[in-house]
Order: C-alpha cells, then structure tokens, then sequence
C-alpha cells in the first residue's frame, strides 16, 4: 500500500505536489456567516425612538383646544398711517441727500471746493458721485409720490378703525363674551375662545376689513375688557 502511494506521489507534478502539501498542512476553513448586532446602529436607532417619544410626550401635554389655536396663524399689522410715516421720512432723507449732494459737485465743477485729484480721477468721482445723488433725488421723488396714495389709504383705514371702535363699546360686555364658555378651562384657553367670539363678530359686521386688521382690534378689545 506504501509503495503503491509512493509511486502515485513521484508520478506528480512538482506544483502540485507544493500545492496538496500546503493544504495539507494548513486546511481551508468556510466562511461561517455569523449573525451579530451592530451596537452603533442599535443605539442610534433607540435614541432616534426616545425622541419620537419624546416629542409625542410634549405633544400630548398642550391640551387638544389650545394647540388647534396656537397652530393658526395670524398675519401682523401695521397701520397705514405708521407706513406714512415711514414713508415720508425716507423720502425726505434721500431728497435732502441727493440735492446736497448735486450742489456739492456743483461747487466742486465751479473751483468753490477744490479737491486734490487729477482731472481723469475727478472725472470719474463727478460721473459716479452724480450719478448716485441723481438716484437718490429720483428715488426720493418717487417715495413722496407712493407717499400721497397711501396717506389717501391711511385716512380710509383711520375712519375704519374709529368705526370698529364706537361700534364693539356697545356690542362686547364680559357677560355676553363668557356665556356659554366653561370658566374653569385654563386661561391661555379662555383668552383664545373669546377671542375667536370678538373675531366672528368683527368679520360679520365690517366685511371690508382685512384679516391682520381684525385680529388686531380684537386684542385691543379684549385688553379694554379683561385687563384695564
């Protein structure tokens, strides 16, 4: 048996005699697919969960009234009469600022104010100079045109805002605003009902006025009446 194996093994190539050799020796192991758990997945995913609990348990502390209020919002208001102010003054800033200025180039063109530059660079500090204070007296003009329709606009919205004023001394009481309402509820909840109330009458009596408007005199109305 030894010498019929011997014959088998001189009966072999040399590589392949190295090769059996090598597996011999050190035998070719299968890949064993293991299962495991990836330990940064696990607790990125558990503390992802913990702030959606988190967060559900912040939700569900608002009662179900007053978060439906706090998600509705409402537009701010500025009173065209501020806008007229603003307007004006801003036109006669840049008014007064592109005349002076045009009236300066104009000293400086005549050698009143001398200025230390040669002639190509006082060429080009006339021609960019003067062509901003020129901006400025277009811009300027055009403002106090804006200017007219708005303050035309300011004494509409004025007349308006005297009108909702005599009208709700007469038509809110806090008896009339707190019938039907639980004065138990939180207060955060009782300022919104009643006014949302103040609101719903507002929008049915002056159908002209705008959103912002409206809930502007109705916080007007409920400080006249809840906290003076």
């Amino acid at each position: 048996m030894k010498e019929q194996y011997d014959e088998n093994l001189n009966g072999l190539e040399p590589e392949i005699l190295e090769k059996e050799s090598v597996e011999m020796n050190h035998p070719v192991t299968e890949d064993i697919e293991t299962d495991y758990i990836d330990t940064e997945d696990f607790d990125e995913e558990e503390f992802e969960s913990d702030d959606y609990e988190t967060k559900d348990d912040d939700d569900d502390f608002l009662p179900d009234d007053l978060a439906d209020f706090i998600d509705n919002e409402t537009p701010s208001f500025t009173r065209l009469s501020d806008k007229y102010a603003d307007i004006m003054s801003s036109a006669t800033t840049m008014l007064v600022v592109g005349v002076l200025g045009i009236a300066f180039l104009i000293l400086v063109w005549c050698k009143v104010i001398p200025l230390p530059l040669s002639s190509s660079t006082m060429w080009l500090f006339d021609s960019v100079m003067g062509g901003i204070f020129v901006i400025f007296v277009i811009a300027g003009i055009l403002s106090f045109m804006r200017a007219k329709q708005v303050k035309i606009d300011a004494q509409a919205e004025d007349e308006l805002i005297a009108r909702i004023q005599d009208w709700s001394a007469d038509a809110f009481t806090k008896e009339e605003l707190d019938r039907e309402l639980d004065l138990t509820q939180p207060v955060e909840i009782l300022y919104f009902s009643r006014s949302e109330k103040i609101k719903d009458a507002l929008m049915h009596e002056f159908e002209e006025a705008n959103e912002a408007l409206i809930a502007e005199m109705a916080e007007d109305i409920y400080q006249r009446l809840y906290e003076e």
